[in-house]
């Protein structure tokens, strides 16, 4: 992609699943990587297979986590082309029974981390292009059992979005719209948790991505099915749901197993 040549880029969350994939795509058009992860060892198994690219860790669940980002970016670069905001955590079970203890945290990770990351970048290089690309998910739009405190943090970056759009002031950012991804993102969130219906692969996720940032979207949704459901759900109302009756059916059993 001659759109990414030579750029500088950001990728948090990057020591796995779609950030992981997102550096290795990137990585034959740009060695000007900063990748970011909580996890030493992550680090490190990047580093190792990309070894040009620049590895910082720190936890974007932390009020302070950007800083790191920002003084780096700032002491090393004059402008960043692309930042993808993909760090993010997952909260799966009954909703009386999630951790609403550590919700702080969760949403520093997945909504405060990114937005305020993405005002920080153009704070810093006003007169610089920058596409700010965060990693919302399908869930913002499609409700799933089992993910109300997950659900709430992702509805909370869209509804941001679409202000900022309907404000006429966002024309830096684009939002992207996953459905459930084979990664150890949703293992993450709970022990044995069913996955929803459909799963993309990272590659086939980070490619979308990839594609639609350089086309200049402002939101891509990797899965052209979840894209065309959402559409259809606007006429066949059972659509929705039915495919929430079904999950609520996996959340249910999972439910029964967890607490046998």
């Amino acid at each position: 992609m001659n759109s990414f040549k030579d750029a500088k880029v950001i990728v948090t969350g990057a020591g796995s699943g779609i950030g992981r994939e997102l550096v290795s795509q990137l990585y034959p058009q740009t060695q000007k990587i900063l990748a970011v992860d909580f996890l030493p060892e992550a680090l490190e198994s990047l580093q190792s297979e990309f070894p040009d690219l620049v590895t910082l860790c720190a936890d974007l669940s932390l009020k302070e986590g950007n800083s790191a980002i920002l003084a780096w970016v700032n002491a090393n670069w004059t402008q960043v082309d692309v930042c993808f905001a993909n760090a993010g955590r997952a909260e799966y079970g009954d909703a009386s029974q999630q951790n609403w203890e550590e919700m702080e945290h969760l949403f520093q990770l997945n909504v405060h981390s990114p937005i305020q990351l993405g005002l920080a970048l153009k704070r810093a290089f006003p007169d610089q292009s920058l596409r700010h690309v965060i990693t919302c998910s399908a869930i913002a739009h499609w409700a799933i059992p089992g993910y109300s405190l997950y659900g709430s943090t992702k509805a909370a970056i869209l509804q941001w979005a679409e202000s900022l759009w309907a404000e006429r002031a966002g024309d830096w950012l684009t939002l992207v719209y996953p459905i459930a991804t084979a990664t150890s993102f949703f293992d993450a969130a709970g022990t044995d948790i069913p996955k929803a219906f459909p799963i993309q692969s990272p590659p086939e996720v980070a490619s979308a991505i990839l594609m639609g940032v350089a086309k200049g979207k402002k939101k891509i949704f990797p899965s052209t099915l979840f894209r065309s459901l959402l559409f259809l759900n606007r006429f066949l109302f059972f659509l929705q749901p039915l495919a929430q009756y079904l999950e609520y059916v996996k959340f249910k059993n999972w439910l029964s197993k967890s607490t046998s």
